[in-house]
């Protein structure tokens, strides 16, 4: 049975197992000492084999959706911005209905075309940056109703809404892969806002991080 995943209106996506799922990236012989001193202690009596597997799979869906989740982040953030001033249960739903088109032309079918696994590591990279599960996501772009009978169906699939982000465990090596993107030693499948709307997120949120960053230092 085909899963149903959501990014806001991104809504109602069924991910498909493709075949360039499982065609893995190569690890130089280097990086498995290298994962050894870094995997939890859970992972050391795992084979080289198995730990190079663990990180090509990694490394590719975390390149593969880095900039997506950049994009979703930086308009769910802004959308969450918009509704905390407005005052009226339906002059929210009215911006929900709007958001959710925004959300519409910027992704288009893309996201309905990711895989299942593709679609797991983008929302654990939209909870990382933004603090929302899918299932808070689908709660508040579709209602709680909706909200909970697409849990109980992930959960029959053995899927959950309501994953969060653990870098300290179980999404250590995504954790990895993502520093090392944003250090600039490892490369990922670029993906530029396309509407008005992701523009203006992201530089609202680059001003947003500029700030913070000002207010700290």
């Amino acid at each position: 049975m085909k899963i149903l995943f959501f990014i806001s209106s991104l809504l109602c996506s069924s991910f498909f197992w493709s075949q360039s799922d499982v065609n893995y990236l190569d690890v130089e012989d280097k990086d498995i000492e290298l994962l050894k001193s870094f995997l939890p202690d859970l992972e050391i009596n795992a084979s080289n084999a198995q730990y190079v597997k663990k990180w090509n799979r990694t490394k590719f869906y975390v390149k593969s959706v880095y900039d997506y989740s950049k994009i979703a982040s930086a308009m769910l953030s802004s959308f969450e911005d918009t509704l905390s001033t407005i005052v009226g249960k339906r002059k929210k739903n009215k911006y929900l209905k709007r958001a959710n088109k925004m959300l519409k032309e910027e992704f288009g079918n893309e996201i309905k075309n990711m895989s299942i696994t593709r679609g797991t590591y983008l929302m654990k990279l939209i909870f990382k940056n933004t603090g929302l599960t899918a299932y808070d996501i689908v709660k508040t772009y579709r209602g709680s109703g909706t909200a909970f009978w697409f849990q109980a169906l992930c959960v029959i699939n053995g899927q959950d809404l309501k994953k969060t982000y653990d870098p300290e465990n179980e999404d250590f090596l995504i954790d990895k892969a993502v520093r090392m993107i944003e250090s600039g030693k490892m490369n990922y499948f670029k993906r530029v806002p396309l509407t008005k709307a992701a523009r203006k997120a992201m530089i609202k949120k680059k001003k947003k991080a500029k700030r913070k960053k000002k207010r700290e230092g």
